[in-house]
């Protein structure tokens, strides 16, 4: 509990850290629609400032640009620098900045070097992560590719800051001059946003400046966007309680291990101690002083294992921080989650002493000298089989019933995984007493023991050895659940067949003949190509509401080829209309939140200005479409490609219509699917990375992670995209393939499952201890009854094969256990992943992976019984 505690504080402070850092001490944000793409006017700062109740209004421009490292000691080689950028050149988040007033926003925590001054001109603090990586050190220069002038900028490193990141995607960020800035790109009194603070912060007064805000703001540029903190805050607080409850989740399930791993550990101890406690009882001790003895005794293990259980739980946190920063984030100790452990496990120990104290009560002198186990009362197994029954029945209603989407999601959804475990718990006595007969005849047999020394001690003692198979099962089916889900949603992604294979992107036209030399490029099946410009749509105002402009893309494409290359979900209208139209001209489609979110819907018309405003056209709505898998691409390649037109609420038109608007004839965006047979990769591919052929190759060509027939693949692909962009001689785009996209959601797949398993497989670790620790108690109560069958003639092998075949039993029946809860508990999982985030997969088995888990299983119950035997 203090590993999962501690390591979500880690996650969660580094989340909000970074968003304070974003944020700042900000409570209201004015920006333009499209963020970095675009701009607002930088005199709306001066409106802003004059408003009731603001303190400061700080500007800021971000701009993301090419820029190459390069050492200070060549800086003066202007044969070497390169002339243009290319796709491997780094991209940095340039931030310009008001150095009077970005102090009152937020801190930029410098670890090297120095803040800006006035007179830096062309210099920049530059993100610590980001130097490293590229070798930079102050002093040093980024060289700065602009739209402005063909060389680039020489951009000098002045300091180092400590950034924050939430995400690998995230580009490293730049410190610059607000004015430096706005004069390499040209984007004189332009800023991309304005961060405002007020003097009184209450939610009130947030409320009333915000509406004040917009006003003013809109009065300058109808289109800015205008956001409270407080908003962006519940935000990172709801994605915080998705996270929470996967954690909260893991914690649960951690107590259970522990109430049933303790439970059985002191049972055993009783068992161990029977003799003595029999002895006790002789001498004079009441029923109920022996129960308070055993009951006290409980109270110093409880200590201990909780003290050692703080200890463990801060190094596995600190093991984690050092494994998987990029999950993890900073280590960060949960007081409240030590806390909650401390409590937990104290109140866990006292909870599983009482019943060895119960126990304790029925001891008698006579019973206490009987070696074998006693046997557990059937009426008392059969009530806790009832009982489990009932409680698997609310847990199914409570799933199918009550865990909706809703803000009791979350309590419902741990109620049910919960009652899940419990179940399965109480089962476990009577499962272990009827299936663990078949298991000891095989088990019997496998070693070669009469199986009547086997159900002596296994099946008779239900209640014992069910401790120890809860105890596998619970860390092995967490094994198996993780298993299962992550099968089952590596197989869910169906990518080719939603949208196209690969993407060409860019700024700047590609010449109007692109169609012509890009269906003559050998590997290239169908494609097809589009044009994008920035536009101004009108959204339909409602009742007593101003008119409203919003900025987007208007994409052109041709109606046929892109339709086939890309499949769409048809909300509104249907597709073979939709083709007509869009070829009748006049007409657009529009993804989902688009409609939503402008209020238009099919048949409606929206006036689209092209230029900023120089041109006005009246287009019809033709259908309203979504793509879930287009999102998803979208958010991966940051919006930086226009996957994101056709999901991120852009609306697309033909080409036809942007010709007759704007008189353009030229083509932005290709989409395309490869047309390579499969084929091995040939001998000796990829070649050595230390020759001068391997020093050209990419690094993802020999990420191990991925199969060679795949790197193959993607290498031929990539060898397509180069071939296109030469022709087109367009060396400066963006580009990328689906199966980079898949291989990387495959890659955090297979990371996150193995961040997981740890968990689990430390439950199951414990578990097998515990099974060592019942064949020990099982051994030192049976030692009179061992050395008779020695005397009588049983040899040390046959001891040795008894014991071992013991904790095989334990050992099969647990891990069956372990399985089908194992399976049960994915089955659940998916369903709430389909509540709560809509993403439906059909359940997957990995046989062997499964296999596998339940062969370790068996393996440690069978190390486990070595030593005792």
């Amino acid at each position: 509990m203090v590993w999962v505690t501690c390591c979500y504080e880690s996650v969660r402070r580094t989340v909000n850290a970074w968003a304070a850092g974003y944020v700042g001490n900000a409570h209201i944000t004015v920006s333009s629609p499209l963020g970095k793409y675009d701009q607002i006017p930088q005199r709306i700062i001066a409106s802003l400032s004059r408003i009731e109740n603001v303190k400061c209004v700080a500007p800021r421009l971000v701009q993301r640009l090419r820029a190459a490292p390069w050492p200070a000691k060549m800086i003066d080689r202007d044969d070497l620098k390169p002339r243009r950028w290319s796709s491997a050149t780094p991209e940095v988040d340039f931030y310009g900045i008001d150095l009077e007033l970005e102090p009152l926003v937020r801190e930029h925590r410098v670890v090297a070097g120095r803040m800006l001054r006035d007179d830096d001109g062309a210099a920049c603090v530059l993100d610590e992560t980001f130097a490293n990586k590229a070798s930079l050190d102050v002093g040093d220069y980024l060289l700065v590719w602009t739209e402005t002038r063909e060389r680039p900028f020489e951009v000098r490193i002045i300091g180092l800051h400590a950034a924050k990141r939430v995400g690998r995607l995230q580009k490293p960020v730049a410190l610059m001059l607000l004015k430096e800035l706005q004069r390499m790109r040209s984007k004189f009194a332009l800023i991309t946003s304005a961060d405002v603070v007020l003097k009184d912060a209450s939610e009130k007064r947030i409320t009333e400046a915000t509406a004040r805000v917009r006003t003013a703001a809109r009065k300058v540029s109808r289109n800015v966007v205008v956001r409270s903190v407080a908003g962006r805050m519940k935000q990172i607080e709801h994605a915080q309680t998705q996270q929470q409850f996967v954690l909260m989740m893991l914690s649960c399930i951690a107590m259970l291990t522990a109430l049933i791993t303790i439970l059985s550990t002191l049972s055993m101890g009783m068992i161990e101690r029977i003799g003595q406690l029999g002895l006790m009882r002789c001498v004079g001790m009441t029923r109920l002083q022996l129960a308070t003895v055993v009951m006290l005794e409980v109270l110093p293990l409880g200590v201990i294992g909780v003290t050692l259980g703080v200890a463990l739980g801060l190094a596995f946190t600190a093991l984690s921080v050092a494994l998987v920063p990029q999950y993890v984030g900073s280590f960060a100790v949960s007081m409240s989650g030590i806390w909650l452990a401390v409590a937990a496990g104290m109140i866990t120990t006292v909870l599983a002493g009482v019943i060895p104290a119960v126990a304790a009560l029925g001891v008698s002198p006579m019973e206490a000298a009987r070696p074998r186990a006693r046997r557990a009362r059937g009426s008392i197994i059969f009530v806790a089989a009832v009982a489990a029954v009932g409680v698997l029945l609310i847990q199914h209603f409570v799933l199918i019933e009550q865990a909706r989407r809703s803000t009791q999601f979350t309590q419902h959804a741990a109620l049910a995984i919960v009652a899940l475990y419990v179940g399965y718990a109480a089962l476990a006595p009577i499962l272990v007493r009827y299936i663990g007969a078949p298991a000891v005849w095989l088990a019997a047999k496998v070693m070669g023991v009469r199986p009547r020394l086997l159900a002596d001690q296994v099946g008779q003692a239900a209640w014992r050895s069910a401790g120890v198979c809860c105890g596998l099962m619970v860390g092995l089916s967490l094994i198996v659940a993780v298993f299962v889900v992550n099968q089952s949603i590596t197989r869910g992604w169906q990518f080719p067949k939603e949208f196209p294979e690969a993407y060409i992107w860019s700024f700047e036209q590609f010449t109007p003949r692109a169609k012509q030399i890009i269906a003559q490029v050998p590997g290239v099946k169908e494609f097809t190509v589009g044009n994008a410009v920035n536009a101004i749509v009108e959204e339909r105002p409602l009742i007593g509401e101003q008119l409203l402009l919003s900025v987007t893309w208007f994409l052109g494409c041709d109606p046929d080829t892109f339709l086939d290359l890309i499949k769409l979900d048809f909300l509104e209208g249907d597709e073979a209309t939709a083709r007509e139209k869009l070829k009748a001209g006049g007409h657009i489609i529009v993804a989902d939140d688009f409609a939503r979110s402008r209020n238009k819907h099919l048949g409606d018309s929206v006036k689209v200005y092209f230029g900023y405003g120089a041109v006005m056209r009246v287009f019809k709505v033709a259908a309203v479409v979504r793509s879930p898998s287009l999102d998803i691409a979208a958010g991966f390649f940051q919006l930086q490609t226009e996957y994101g037109v056709a999901a991120a609420g852009s609306v697309v038109g033909t080409n036809e219509d942007l010709k007759k608007a704007l008189r353009i004839d030229g083509a932005k965006l290709v989409l395309l699917n490869f047309d390579l047979p499969a084929e091995p990769a040939p001998p000796g591919w990829p070649p050595p990375p230390d020759t001068p052929e391997g020093r050209q190759m990419d690094a993802r060509y020999y990420d191990s992670s991925i199969e060679l027939d795949r790197r193959w693949r993607r290498y031929r692909e990539d060898m397509v995209l180069s071939e296109i962009r030469a022709r087109l001689r367009a060396p400066q785009v963006f580009s990328g393939t689906v199966g980079e996209l898949k291989d990387e959601i495959d890659r955090n797949l297979r990371e996150i499952t193995q961040l997981f398993t740890a968990i689990p497989s430390v439950a199951l670790l414990v578990a097998a201890v515990g099974v060592a620790n019942l064949m020990m108690a099982n051994v030192a109560a049976r030692a009179k009854q061992l050395a008779i069958m020695r005397a009588v003639g049983g040899t040390r092998g046959l001891l040795l094969r008894m014991v071992v075949a013991e904790a095989l039993v334990l050992g099969l029946v647990g891990g069956g256990l372990g399985l089908a809860l194992g399976m049960h508990l994915a089955h659940d999982i998916t369903s709430l992943v389909a509540r709560m985030w809509g993403f439906t997969v059909t359940v997957q088995f990995p046989t062997e992976l499964l296999a596998a888990s339940l062969l370790v299983t068996v393996g440690l119950c069978i190390l486990a019984g070595v030593a005792p035997a």
